[in-house]
């Protein structure tokens, strides 16, 4: 009798533990779509689970996608589950088919550099080539908000006006102008400038913001100083790409040798050494 009543009473606390966890789940998620004005179609237990995986990360894997200009929020979710679980079948397949034990450790191997460090490098790639077009991109933006400025708008005005109209442009660049502009309403345009420098770590970008934040402290006339900055990255692109330009010339002068001087020096020589052979 005591057995039975000690399992009905273990059985109690636990189905009221799960209901309460339930309730609170289901509140913080009422919370959740009320603060953010959205509703859910679907909330499958699948997705909460792989969700929840590697939360302490997201943040920093929401940085890396980012950057490396992939915005869907939904591959965000899934990033580092799928890495671990495609990490965990290939672990699996390489227990099961392969049975010499140097084979297993350079299988092993192959698998954690194949799944673990390559798409992050992709990422890392993918950023660098990012931060590079946003740069060559930037003094027509600069052009841009240098007429929003002298039509009268202010610095935040101009942002939120160009992080809209830029997308047919530029998605990356309108992505980091709109955000810079969701960042000056919150912590102010001297914060969101530094941000900007952060996340496109570039000269151009760094003058660019300082020249902005001394308008903000000094009061300065920013229109005529803007058009003169985009007109100086202009010209230092024109000087970077003749600089390539005059790299060129170096750079084929080892496939000219090899692949043309040799051969002429061979077809002068061929039929002179073809008759002496033949006259010995």
């Amino acid at each position: 009798m005591m057995i039975i009543f000690f399992f009905v009473l273990v059985s109690a606390l636990i189905a009221w533990g799960i209901t309460r966890y339930l309730d609170h789940k289901a509140t913080q998620h009422r919370i959740k779509v009320f603060l953010e004005g959205k509703k859910q179609a679907n909330f499958s237990i699948l997705h909460d689970f792989l969700g929840g995986m590697g939360k302490g990360t997201q943040r920093e894997i929401r940085n890396k996608f980012e950057d490396a200009g992939i915005y869907n929020k939904d591959l965000l979710r899934y990033y580092q589950p799928l890495k671990f679980g495609l990490l965990a079948v290939a672990v699996i397949c390489i227990l099961l088919f392969v049975h010499e034990t140097n084979d297993m450790l350079i299988s092993l191997l192959v698998a954690i550099i194949g799944v673990i460090i390559v798409p992050d490098m992709y990422l890392a790639l993918r950023r660098k080539r990012l931060i590079a077009k946003n740069s060559r991109q930037l003094p027509y933006m600069i052009d841009m908000m240098a007429v929003c400025v002298q039509t009268g708008m202010t610095l935040e005005g101009a942002f939120r006006y160009l992080g809209d109209e830029l997308k047919s442009f530029d998605k990356d660049l309108c992505y980091q102008i709109r955000k810079t502009s969701d960042a000056a309403e919150v912590k102010g345009m001297e914060a969101a400038l530094v941000d900007l420098t952060k996340r496109v770590p570039t000269p151009q970008v760094r003058s660019f913001a300082l020249t902005l934040t001394q308008n903000i402290q000094y009061g300065t006339s920013v229109a005529p100083v803007l058009s003169d900055l985009a007109e100086d990255f202009r010209n230092e692109q024109i000087l970077v790409m003749e600089e390539k330009i005059g790299k060129l010339a170096a750079k084929m002068s080892t496939p000219l040798i090899l692949f043309i001087m040799f051969p002429i020096v061979i077809l002068i020589l061929a039929p002179g050494i073809t008759r002496m052979t033949s006259g010995g």
